[in-house]
Parts: C-alpha cells; structure tokens; sequence
C-alpha cells in the first residue's frame, strides 16, 4: 500500500497523534519510527512507514486537515484492498459515499475525520 509522495510523504494533522497512529498500525500496517511526546506522555508529532512511504502526523487544535485538499480523500493503494477496508471498519472507521471518489472503490474515515479512498475495494 502506498500513501502519498515516497520521498517528502503525507503530513497529517489531528487532535489525537496516539490514537490516530495505532488506529494506522493496525489498518496500514504502519512502522512507527520517531515519536515526540509531552512530559505528561501525550504524543505531539509521529513519523511512521507505510510500506516504504513516510507518514507524519501533528498535532492540530483545531479539526484535521484533510491531506486530499478540498474534502478530498488521500488515496490508497493496497495489495488487498477488501482486506484493509475490512480492517479499517473493525478499527472504527466509518463509511462515507465515494462522491468524486474512485469509481469501484470505498472512502472511508478515520478516527481523526481523516479521508481514505481505497480503488478495488467492497464495503462488505
């Protein structure tokens, strides 16, 4: 699966890093790999791979900005694209109409709000 540009990567920016980033361990299968946290443990900033695709995610007091720009869903790539959206809706994702999305595919949220558009994917 690939997210965003492999050289400079996604940046992401939600409310809740930790949350966020194991909700992304366990559906993108991501490999956290820098970590930046409070004294009080709250996690400020994460960098993560996601398969060989830098991912960083901030930080933001106010609601997510959305990395597909416009309302867009960020889209992605993945060898079973059934299999991550099954795993995206056991970990609280939710189903959204794929409005402008692909066009056999599923968009879905993420706990931070986020849009992800998976193309070869079934919602059920």
């Amino acid at each position: 699966m690939g997210v965003g540009d492999p050289r400079n990567g996604a940046h992401l920016t939600v409310t809740d890093v930790a949350t966020v980033t194991a909700f992304y361990a366990e559906v993108f299968e991501a490999v956290p790999v820098q970590r930046e946290c409070l004294l009080d443990g709250r996690v400020l900033h994460a960098e993560l791979v996601v398969d060989g695709h830098r991912l960083t995610v901030s930080e933001w007091g106010d609601p997510p900005v959305d990395p597909g720009g416009a309302g867009g869903p960020l889209p992605l790539t993945p060898a079973d694209p059934h299999l991550l959206v099954q795993r995206a809706l056991a970990a609280g994702a939710t189903l959204e109409s794929a409005n402008g999305g692909p066009p056999a595919g599923v968009v879905f949220r993420d706990p931070a709000g986020l849009r992800w558009a998976v193309p070869g994917a079934n919602p059920g």
